[in-house]
């Protein structure tokens, strides 16, 4: 067994995605690169202070987004299928012979070692902007999840010798293990714009809101695998937490600039099996550009951040473009790279149609090593 390997290595696969783990179907087309360059009902739940970065006719935004990523380039779900269907039959069988036993060693040599991640999330805002302190309700919710097999090699002597006799698949000690982490935030995002002078503007903002976060340690033997027990009760621990995100962004002319802390205190939550997962500070720096037909943004983290259960550090670029083709059609693209190699590189692509600017519905998808392929979705109504 490579218990050790396991810990380190498990969720290095659901981070394959996009580092953002805010599914956005305008700001994930870019990317993730939408710090000062979002808009009021956007980019404020990147940056709170861009809640304040409103038009003059602009009274209320409704945005639903929705959106999610995975990796099985191992086929470990049809894999893992096969192997406990096979196993089910056995546990009905009389004795083991020779061709189920090659058969079960196949199907358990097929998923050893083999990973596969996912990566699902969705948010609603509710914008109010206004002149004097722009508010908008703010609900997230984000899920990322990995599963690895680790095949004993005691498993296949056992079979062999267990050839003409009752065999008991609950014998068998191979392993699937699953880790992963729900985090669900509710909060009111609050800015203010004012202006400082030849046209130029600070933009303010701050989000308190409460987390809850469930963590998952998961680990079942190959008989006994079932992918609906990854979030029962006996391997999942929930907390909660108040906690505050804020912004800063200056704007001049068509160039933006932009701070933004998100999780301003750190803080950590048990998992089942005595471990934590930490929910750090993140601090983004943004520059951006913002013209009648084209928006861009180079966003960069600040700091690293340890990975949950990879153990490895991370630290995010993001670029991104955006071209109004027309006054209701935006084509956007962008990618993400971590300088600090623990994840692969990424890239996206959107498209956004938006009548009017009343009704929009934005599309973005994503792709990156590892058969990594994922898609968001935004519908919102503005006026």
């Amino acid at each position: 067994m490579k218990r050790t390997l396991l810990s380190l290595t498990l969720i290095a696969l659901s981070s394959q995605a996009l580092a953002t783990e805010l599914y956005n179907g305008r700001i994930s087309g870019m990317a993730g690169a939408g710090y000062v360059t979002g808009g009021y009902s956007d980019g404020l739940l990147f940056n709170p202070s861009l809640a304040a970065s409103h038009k003059e006719d602009d009274d209320f935004a409704l945005v639903i987004n929705a959106g999610g990523l995975g990796s099985d380039k191992d086929d470990l779900i049809d894999g893992l299928d096969d192997l406990v269907d096979f196993t089910d039959y056995l546990q009905n069988a009389n004795n083991l012979n020779a061709s189920d036993a090659e058969k079960l060693k196949k199907l358990m040599n097929n998923v050893d070692e083999k990973t596969l991640g996912a990566s699902v999330g969705g948010s609603l805002v509710v914008a109010i902007p206004n002149s004097y302190i722009s508010a908008a309700l703010v609900v997230k919710a984000t899920g990322n999840v990995g599963v690895l097999t680790d095949i004993d090699e005691d498993d296949y002597t056992l079979i062999d010798n267990s050839i003409s006799t009752p065999f008991e698949p609950e014998d068998l000690q191979s392993s699937v293990y699953g880790r992963g982490v729900i985090l669900r935030e509710t909060g009111v995002a609050l800015a203010k714009g004012f202006d400082v002078g030849n046209g130029q503007q600070l933009l303010v903002g701050i989000t308190p809101k409460r987390v809850k976060v469930e963590t998952i340690v998961y680990q079942a033997t190959v008989a006994d695998y079932d992918e609906d027990d990854l979030d029962a009760d006996d391997y999942t621990v929930e907390s909660s937490a108040s906690n505050l995100d804020a912004g800063i962004t200056y704007q001049t002319g068509k160039i933006r600039y932009g701070l933004a802390v998100q999780n301003l205190k750190s803080d950590s939550f048990k998992t089942i099996d005595g471990g934590t997962y930490d929910l750090d500070t993140r601090t983004t720096a943004a520059v951006g550009y913002l013209g009648e037909r084209l928006k861009a943004e180079a966003a960069l983290d600040l700091d690293s951040h340890t990975t949950f259960g990879l153990g490895a550090e991370s630290q995010v670029f993001r670029a991104g473009l955006e071209y109004s083709a027309l006054s209701w059609l935006q084509l956007r693209a962008g990618l993400q790279r971590d300088l600090e190699d623990a994840l692969p590189d990424a890239y996206s692509f959107g498209v956004g149609i938006s009548p009017y600017n009343v009704f929009n519905i934005d599309l973005a998808g994503y792709t990156g090593s590892d058969e990594t392929v994922g898609g968001a979705l935004q519908i919102g109504l503005r006026f």
